[in-house]
């Protein structure tokens, strides 16, 4: 495998969306401007002084030609409909409802009038339940001769139609206008999901599920203070927000406040999830599922059967099953944010989405409760890791170019303005307005909990073993499951490593015949 890191602005974008929102809906022609910025690139032993075009806000602006003019021309888009959050990520029809649709209603304006087209959007269920039929419906539009400009679905998907060869490796596509060196595409995301010298989807600022899926810890700071436990703020700050840590400050918290002498969602606890949420603790722990292998196409990582991989289950395993916390596993039916959302557990791991007013088309679980919460990163695995990682829940959304599309290198122009612009406009307004300052309180105006957005936003990861996930039996679930099962992940590993790579041998057949080895 040939797959080098591409050192990005990234952070660059995170110091720009401090900036005000106030004018970045506009969807007039912005203000610009050229200031020198410091890139760093590969082997270089300091910094490089490169020109970057900015916005009145300094907001990074895109290359596109300003003279780039489709003449009208109809741009087809096939989208996935989320039934959680219908519509909200990629499409928004009207203003003046609320401000990140406001914003992704202007982001879609200014690119058709920026590049001179006409979005003609098609919706098809396609959340996780959905993935084969979206696909089977791609399929038949393909053999049937229609071939859409562009598609964007839930990230299992896309490998799926990745795999059955119906989207087109961007690398290829000659005039081809994504720039991968601009911040609205993460640096994660273009390191992990490039195959072999391909790279068949992209995602970013583009998508705002990336920030709604984002895993965190959320904790109650009221129950915090009764019980006279640390503040989990100065250890993040002080790289000393570690697993160790965190079992530490839940361990005999358990109260039977029912009385009902078994664990039920109204009992006291220090911790509380779900079997599918603690792969966060796998990619937190800086663990792989599938890595470049320099003499094919993909491998399993050698994370996945690692020592470290099984000291990681077997210590969640071990604090699971001393009765603190409420954690459920696959095939149980009770619902594990219970304890969290009445008050009676001191944290829970989940998506940030908890508080999110949107979530589900109504109030966010922690949107009307009646004690103060904050937010943290996913704790370190132990002090000797570098920084924390961030997992993304499966339901980000992927875009692609359709194999046959008209014309790939407009299909690349509309994706890379539409990244572009979400960057300048549904970023600011959903990270700055809504997660960081209204999702949260900030009780102690230190803006702690401003903070920890950015940490947790600043080290989102991707792996290919989870977008794969139906080649490779969902790998990624497999040490959480044995965790939450308390069983032992060093003697499942052996037999779950052999099979994944069955599926890895399969998928890389697949891969090979769409890019030629």
């Amino acid at each position: 495998m040939k797959i080098y890191a591409r050192i990005i602005a990234f952070l660059c974008a995170l110091v720009m969306l401090t900036a005000c929102f106030a004018g970045c809906a506009n969807t007039n022609d912005p203000e610009t401007t050229t200031e020198n910025a410091q890139t760093q690139n590969p082997g270089d032993s300091g910094p490089a002084e490169t020109e970057q075009r900015v916005d009145k806000d300094g907001y990074e602006l895109d290359d596109l030609p300003e003279e780039l003019d489709y003449k009208q021309e109809t741009v087809t888009i096939l989208y996935w409909l989320d039934v959680e959050r219908p519509e909200f990520e990629i499409l928004a029809d009207e203003v003046g409802l609320d401000m990140v649709k406001d914003a992704i209603y202007n982001r879609n304006l200014a690119a058709e009038s920026r590049l001179g087209v006409t979005f003609e959007w098609t919706g098809e269920n396609g959340d996780n339940g959905d993935r084969k039929n979206f696909a089977a419906y791609v399929k038949n539009c393909y053999d049937g001769g229609t071939y859409y400009d562009i598609i964007a679905t839930y990230s299992r998907t896309s490998a799926m139609l990745c795999t059955a060869g119906l989207l087109q490796d961007i690398n290829q596509i000659e005039n081809n206008y994504i720039d991968t060196d601009k911040p609205w595409w993460p640096e994660s995301m273009l390191e992990t999901c490039s195959i072999d010298d391909s790279l068949f989807f992209v995602s970013g600022d583009i998508s705002t599920n990336i920030l709604h899926f984002m895993y965190a810890v959320y904790y109650n700071m009221d129950l915090l203070n009764n019980l006279q436990l640390e503040d989990p703020i100065p250890m993040v700050d002080n790289m000393t927000w570690t697993l160790d840590k965190l079992i530490q400050m839940t361990t005999d918290l358990y109260s039977d406040d029912d009385q009902s002498s078994s664990p039920t969602g109204l009992d006291s606890y220090g911790f509380c999830s779900s079997y599918f949420h603690l792969d966060a603790f796998y990619t937190g722990s800086g663990l792989r599922l599938v890595d470049d292998d320099k003499d094919g196409i993909l491998k399993v990582s050698d994370d996945f059967d690692s020592q470290k991989a099984i000291d990681l289950a077997d210590k969640l395993s071990a604090w699971f099953s001393q009765g603190d916390c409420y954690v459920s596993a696959r095939g149980e039916t009770f619902d594990e944010d219970e304890p969290f959302i009445e008050g009676k557990a001191v944290f829970i791991q989940n998506r940030v989405y908890m508080a999110d007013a949107q979530y589900k088309s109504g109030q966010g679980p922690l949107r009307n409760v009646e004690w103060e919460f904050g937010i943290l990163p996913t704790p370190l695995y132990n002090e000797d890791q570098e920084d924390y990682i961030t997992l993304l829940g499966n339901p980000i959304t992927l875009w692609s170019v359709m194999t046959d599309a008209k014309d790939p290198s407009m299909s690349t122009a509309v994706i890379e303005c539409l990244a572009s612009e979400a960057y300048r406009k549904t970023s600011p307004a959903l990270f700055e307005n809504n997660m960081k300052y209204r999702y949260t309180p900030d009780v102690t105006g230190k803006g702690d909990s401003a903070r920890m957005f950015d940490i947790i936003r600043k080290n989102i990861s991707f792996d290919l073993g989870r977008i794969f996930s139906e080649s490779l039996s969902y790998m990624s679930e497999m040490p959480s499951d044995a965790a939450a099962e308390g069983k032992s992940w060093a003697t499942l590993s052996k037999q779950k490593t052999n099979i994944v790579k069955r599926g890895m041998s399969k998928l890389n057949d697949s891969l090979e015949a769409i890019i030629g080895g």
